[in-house]
């Protein structure tokens, strides 16, 4: 029986691109600024899947550093600007904890698991929490990259692990999926949080990442 296709981040982009192509007009028209927030994050997430796409990457942070280079070239698109940074935070904290993608599906695949089934975690060759810290790590630093802070080194201080937790406990109020919620909490607690649309769709593009990275194998 033939090995099923490996996943690559081009296909976890894929699945967020999807979603927002189904969104799209919801999107534009929740935009109270230009009527084309849906557009642009379609355009975003098919730079993404492209750069992806990209022969010769040899780690998660590179491919991400490239889909982060390719957003950069987006004239005309905000959104892709501040995508683009929070990518290259991510990207950045990979390469520092030495997280590969495998060690990414991983922990989707056990977030997944955990919620239906505690006892069914698998373990990864990087542990769950340093992936976890990873994450956090490069959202605090997304946020202070759109800050005057911009191009320093970031780190979770105890304000930022305060402010992760309380919107992780906001957005266990609001309810949900575990994988909403944590997807609704990263979506606040990152700079797409400042305006109403770029959370709603973050919040989608998150989620559908998330799921992504449960379903993979």
């Amino acid at each position: 029986m033939p090995d099923s296709p490996r996943t690559d981040l081009s296909v976890l982009f894929q699945a967020a691109l999807d979603c927002l192509i189904e969104q799209r007009q919801v999107l534009n028209q929740v935009d109270e600024f230009n009527n084309n927030h849906g557009d642009h994050m379609v355009e975003i997430f098919q730079a993404a899947v492209a750069a992806a796409r990209q022969e010769n990457q040899t780690d998660l942070a590179e491919a991400m550093e490239n889909a982060s280079l390719a957003l950069r070239g987006l004239a005309g698109n905000g959104s892709a600007s501040v995508y683009a940074r929070g990518l290259e935070q991510f990207a950045r904290q990979f390469r520092q904890h030495s997280i590969t993608l495998d060690d990414l599906l991983f922990y989707g695949q056990n977030l997944l698991r955990e919620e239906n089934n505690p006892e069914q975690a698998a373990p990864g060759s990087v542990p769950s929490g340093t992936v976890l810290k990873a994450l956090a790590s490069g959202l605090t630093g997304w946020s202070q990259s759109e800050s005057e802070k911009a191009g320093k080194a970031h780190s979770l201080s105890l304000g930022a692990l305060f402010e992760l937790g309380m919107a992780y406990l906001q957005a266990r109020g609001r309810g949900g999926t575990k994988v909403e919620i944590l997807a609704d909490a990263a979506a606040s607690a990152s700079p797409l949080g400042a305006l109403p649309h770029r959370y709603q769709s973050g919040k989608l593009a998150i989620q559908s990442l998330l799921q992504a990275m449960g379903q993979a194998g």
